[in-house]
């Protein structure tokens, strides 16, 4: 992703109410888990534009993914149709455009896609050792 311009006002809530007081790559990961859930509240309508998606194909997000699933990607559990038939797939949250003015959601999904932009990503558990 490309790096974009700094904003103060992201920059203040990542570091005071995200990642405040996390002591490792676990904790990192576990503190925009609970931002994220917190604050996208499910059902929505969004547009994915994933590799995978045809297109921007409009889905329905209906939940996080498990922590467990999320220690190394914020990932979101989506419907979508595909020949008449319902499926579930997980897709990073980084693909995901909410399609309603929900500003909480938004902000939220958005502060996780300017993390990324800026360079930083969640760590394999297997690339650092634990307490």
């Amino acid at each position: 992703m490309t790096q974009v311009s700094i904003d103060a006002v992201r920059e203040q809530r990542i570091t005071y109410e995200i990642v405040v007081d996390c002591y490792d790559e676990y904790e990192v990961s576990m503190g925009w888990y609970c931002y994220l859930d917190d604050r996208l509240d499910y059902p929505f309508q969004a547009q994915w534009s994933g590799p995978e998606a045809s297109e921007s194909e409009i889905v329905q997000v209906v939940s996080m993914a498990s922590e467990d699933e999320c220690k190394t990607d914020m990932l979101v559990e989506i419907e979508r149709q595909d020949d008449e038939m319902t499926v579930v797939d997980y897709v990073p949250l980084a693909e995901i455009t909410p399609l309603d003015n929900q500003p909480e959601r938004t902000t939220a999904i958005e502060d996780w896609q300017y993390w990324l932009a800026q360079g930083n990503r969640l760590v394999d558990p297997a690339e650092y050792e634990e307490y």
